[in-house]
């Protein structure tokens, strides 16, 4: 290994991913600022270990029980030596060789807690240049934003929002609407963004599931609304994706989309009954 930067530390959170944890740290390796890598692994047993090992500068073990989102990237936060961390899923790896250069820089700006990639704004809007969220976008589009996917934040600001270690799901929109309701902003980024096509690769019942989980969790701390079948038909028919594909194919032969949509309503109608019988969400195994 090279020089290692003082500068940003990242956070791989990991479980039986042979197949692609090694392209993940190795593209963290070829950055141009070359970052301190922590493994968080809550449960391998495949060759992740042996991969990891060859790679990253912390490994840290946990026990599947004890795994949520938000602790695991707490745990690895609290063993990151860097001012500004990162979070990079062991499915995804950083395409471009200045991926953490480019996400320090936005540091400059004293107010920026975080970065993230970003394609589309919440209404579809492709983005051209880097979008400033703040309080006020969150309230509107509350669905829409941060992800740890591949994120960066604060140290400094972690320490005092820490992520929520007891949501199921969505810790990252959760720690954005602390962060952002206390008067900072997160910088989104075009060039920052990093494929999630990983979340099919699990097949339709893993995407509709992830969904589903997102939204009783997210239930929880933002104040969605109510979701029933009337606005699960207007979204399937009028929130069509703006890329490539026709308006046809998106309502009627893309099955994920599909899948997707009722694992929102199947997510809100498991917040309603939650709340009806006053019980809150339990985090699972990834």
């Amino acid at each position: 290994m090279g020089e290692v930067s003082e500068t940003a530390s990242v956070i791989v959170r990991c479980k039986d991913e042979e197949r692609t944890i090694e392209r993940t740290l190795a593209s963290l390796r070829a950055q141009t600022v070359e970052p301190e890598i922590i493994v968080v692994d809550s449960g391998s047993r495949d060759r992740s270990l042996e991969i990891a090992r060859r790679y990253c500068d912390k490994l840290i073990r946990i026990q599947p029980g004890d795994f949520s989102y938000g602790r695991a990237l707490n745990i690895g936060a609290r063993s990151a030596s860097a001012p500004i961390h990162f979070a990079l899923s062991a499915h995804c790896s950083a395409e471009r060789y200045d991926w953490v250069e480019r996400s320090l820089a936005h540091y400059e700006r004293p107010d920026v807690a975080g970065t993230n990639g970003i394609q589309t704004l919440a209404d579809d809007t492709l983005v051209e240049e880097p979008f400033v969220q703040d309080s006020t976008y969150l309230r509107m589009y509350p669905w829409w934003g941060f992800s740890n996917h591949a994120s960066s934040w604060r140290a400094d600001i972690w320490e005092s929002y820490p992520f929520n270690e007891a949501l199921d799901y969505a810790e990252d929109r959760e720690w954005a609407k602390r962060v952002l309701e206390s008067g900072y902003v997160l910088v989104f980024d075009p060039e920052l963004w990093i494929d999630v096509s990983h979340i099919w690769r699990n097949g339709v019942r893993n995407f509709y599931t992830r969904q589903r989980r997102a939204r009783a969790s997210m239930d929880t701390f933002l104040d969605m609304g109510p979701y029933g079948w009337r606005q699960f038909v207007y979204d399937w028919w009028n929130r069509i994706p703006n890329e490539r594909h026709s308006p046809f194919f998106h309502r009627f032969i893309n099955y994920r989309r599909l899948a997707g949509l009722l694992g929102q309503l199947a997510g809100a109608r498991e917040s309603r009954r939650r709340s009806e019988h006053g019980g809150t969400p339990e985090a699972t195994s990834s």
